[in-house]
């Protein structure tokens, strides 16, 4: 029986390296990204919202100071890409929205600061808190939303290369030891800096690909 066991655990340990080893060279790539590229043209600064301000009321309907519902339905209005949702204080996420901007040609995603009004809009509307910076978010025009490694797998589907590879096999790895994963990077992301701004370009080159507030 104990042998049995062992096996399969030596079974699962062997099938999870190749997408821990693709994982680990994913944030490799977007750290050298956020450490190679330069300031983008344009920096949106971003004011700190307090979450005991923004819990203050007792519904959901007033925990932000604007009609968060219209928002999140009108970034979807006239263009139904979806919205991938990333700490815009956090030098190893703007890496990899460089990282995503590369390896995105056909411009399958758009991308937003959690920090922004779209970003908290769009949280409310998926039922996170709008204060929740904890996870990248992928936001469909349905109102549906990914999460942690599910938001990984689904913009690693919609890129080029091999990275739709991992994106279609890696559902075969249990969702905790994928969460488990994505969170051990998370938390450290901080580790490879931060900013007090979101690096945007309007410069036009990806005047399409980052959703401005309103």
């Amino acid at each position: 029986m104990l042998s049995r066991v062992f096996s399969a655990a030596c079974i699962l340990l062997v099938s999870l390296t190749p997408f821990v080893d693709a994982y680990v060279r994913l944030a490799a790539a977007a750290a050298a990204a956020a450490a190679a590229t330069p300031p983008l043209a344009f920096t949106r600064h971003y004011s700190a919202v307090s979450a005991n301000d923004m819990y203050s009321g007792t519904t959901v309907e007033n925990v932000v100071d604007w009609d968060w519902k219209t928002v999140a339905k009108d970034v979807f209005q006239d263009d139904k890409r979806p919205i991938i949702l990333f700490d815009g204080h956090c030098n190893l996420c703007n890496g990899g929205v460089n990282f995503a901007i590369d390896h995105d040609p056909q411009a399958h995603f758009r991308f937003v600061s959690l920090q922004s009004k779209v970003g908290q809009s769009l949280l409310l509307q998926s039922g996170r808190r709008p204060d929740d910076i904890s996870s990248i978010v992928v936001c469909h025009p349905d109102g549906t939303a990914h999460v942690e490694s599910d938001a990984i797998l689904t913009i690693c589907k919609g890129l080029s290369g091999p990275l739709p590879v991992i994106g279609k096999v890696g559902v075969v790895v249990p969702k905790p030891v994928r969460n488990a994963l994505y969170q051990v990077v998370s938390q450290n992301r901080w580790k490879f800096g931060k900013s007090d701004s979101c690096r945007m370009d309007y410069d036009g080159e990806f005047d399409n690909r980052f959703v401005p507030d309103p």
